[in-house]
This record gives C-alpha cells, sequence and structure tokens, in this order.
C-alpha cells in the first residue's frame, strides 16, 4: 500500500511539475513577439529573428526546436500534434503550412532560399522524416489523410547546387508531390521532381526517383510495381 501510495505521490507530483513547465514554456513563446499563438508547450526552444512569424493556434508541441532566420518566413501550424521537431527555416518569404489534426513525431523540416513551401494536409500522420526544401520558388506538398512510418527521406533538391564548365546549373531543384490517402513505409527515400498519386503504397526502403501512379503499390530499389488500384486502411 505505501509503494502504491509512493507511486501515486510521484506521478501527481510529475504532472504539476509538467503543467508548470508547460505554463512557463507557453509564456516565454508568447513573450517571443514573433509568435502568436500557441495550446501548449512543454520544452521547445526558439531562435527567431524579427520579421518572421510563428503561429502554432490550438497545437500542442513539445520538446522541440524552431529555428527562424531572414525576413517574411512563417510557420502556420492548426488544431495538431508536434512531438521532437526540428524546424530550421533561411531565407525569404519560406512558409511551412500545417492543417488540421495532424500528428508529427521526430521530423526535421528544412527550408533554405527563397519561397519555398512545404505544405501538409489534414488527418496525416508523420511517425518521423526529414523533410528537405531547398532552392527558388520550390514546394513539397503532402496531402490529406496520409501514412508515413519513420526514418522516412523526402528531398526536393540535392542541397549544394552543380555547375558545368559553363556555369549552368545542373542540378536544380524540383518539386514533389504526394497525393491524399498515401502510406509511405518504413525507411523510404523521395527525391525531386516525383509525384506520388492518391491511394498509393510505397514499401519499405524504396528509393522513389520516378512517378507512381494513383493506386499503384510499389517496392524496391529500384522500385517496381506490384499491384494496381489497390485501396488500404488505417
Amino acid at each position: 500500500m505505501r509503494k502504491c501510495s509512493r507511486r501515486s505521490k510521484l506521478l501527481v507530483m510529475k504532472k504539476y511539475l509538467k503543467f508548470i513547465i508547460n505554463i512557463i514554456n507557453k509564456i516565454f513563446l508568447l513573450s517571443n513577439k514573433t509568435v502568436v499563438s500557441v495550446k501548449s508547450a512543454y520544452l521547445v526552444r526558439v531562435k527567431i529573428q524579427d520579421g518572421n512569424i510563428v503561429d502554432m493556434s490550438d497545437s500542442d508541441i513539445s520538446k522541440s526546436f524552431i529555428e527562424v532566420y531572414g525576413s517574411s518566413n512563417s510557420i502556420k501550424i492548426h488544431n495538431s500534434f508536434l512531438e521532437n521537431l526540428h524546424i530550421n527555416i533561411q531565407g525569404k518569404n519560406n512558409h511551412l503550412i500545417v492543417y488540421n489534426n495532424v500528428k508529427l513525431r521526430n521530423t526535421t523540416f528544412h527550408l533554405k532560399g527563397e519561397n519555398c513551401i512545404i505544405k501538409i494536409g489534414e488527418n496525416t500522420t508523420v511517425g518521423g522524416a526529414r523533410i528537405v526544401n531547398i532552392g527558388d520558388s520550390n514546394n513539397i506538398i503532402i496531402g490529406e489523410n496520409c501514412l508515413l512510418a519513420d526514418n522516412i527521406e523526402i528531398w526536393a533538391s540535392d542541397s549544394h547546387k552543380i555547375y558545368d564548365s559553363d556555369k549552368n546549373c545542373i542540378n536544380k531543384e524540383k518539386p514533389i508531390y504526394i497525393g491524399n490517402k498515401v502510406w509511405i513505409g518504413s525507411h523510404v527515400k523521395i527525391l525531386k521532381g516525383v509525384t506520388i498519386g492518391h491511394n498509393a503504397i510505397i514499401g519499405m526502403s524504396s528509393l522513389i526517383t520516378k512517378d507512381v501512379h494513383n493506386g499503384d503499390l510499389c517496392a524496391g530499389n529500384p522500385p517496381k510495381k506490384i499491384k494496381s488500384n489497390v485501396i488500404w486502411t488505417l
């Protein structure tokens, strides 16, 4: 009985301590003029230059680090659950937009350049990913009701430019579009210029360098179409 009583007291103390830290962290975040709104924050650090804006209305965020450098950049995350994120934005007029009821864990966002966008649609879940968009006027769009497992890499650029002897860039960044209700398995890599259609399934450890059509089940490196017109459920 005494052990149970001690455990109960420890649990209560732990919850109370987390509540206090959450309040302090939230006050600290909102004291930063660039942070407009946040529902709850636990162990969240921010480095945000003036001239940028962060709006996490009705969202719960914990154990995360947010960095925004440059000007006219924005982070807009609404009514979502965020845990163990690293968001790094550098440049001008870059935007991270996350719509309602998204669950993000163990994910890194890297936006660098000008006029680049990353969007994630409603009801999407990400277990762990690195999402990189570097360049000019480039997009990564992830649709609604998607399920992304863990250790996923999504790169819309090569991060470093390569030039030929005439000083022409030969590896320009290209957008990535992922449709609605797409299931992406663990350790998948998706490279620039790819479009993945609605209802597609990507098997574990696949390397995706070409388009995947609506309802296709693909897997492998290089990936092969295993089945067409598939439907999957949560």
